[in-house]
């Protein structure tokens, strides 16, 4: 009896984990989300790999934000984003509240 139960809920916690892991942004990346855009956005105040990594985390948060590459020896950022989820507004927030300078945004060619 003890055994059936200990199949039972290691089967269940199994379905769930496996709910959870195959669920959630995954989900939402497959939505038609229209084309992607890149940017690149000249960045004042970068210092070290830790500001790339700063502006990294604080951009790729954003929804709608596919990649993000800081450089703090260029002093830029290569943004891909999709449009129809985040406007450069947001982005732009997202840098300036991280502590650094927007200089400016630049479309870029894939």
């Amino acid at each position: 009896m003890k055994t059936k139960r200990l199949i039972a809920s290691l089967s269940l916690f199994a379905i769930i984990l496996l709910t959870i892991s195959c669920g959630g942004k995954n989900h939402e990346k497959s939505k038609d989300l229209g084309a992607s855009s890149l940017i690149e956005v000249k960045i004042g105040g970068m210092t070290c790999t830790g500001c790339e990594q700063t502006i990294q985390k604080n951009v790729g948060k954003l929804e709608g934000i596919k990649s993000v590459k800081a450089t703090f020896t260029d002093g830029r950022a290569i943004i891909e984003y999709f449009p129809s989820v985040v406007d450069t507004v947001k982005i732009r927030e997202a840098i300036t509240g991280s502590g650094y300078v927007v200089k400016n945004f630049t479309a870029s060619n894939p």
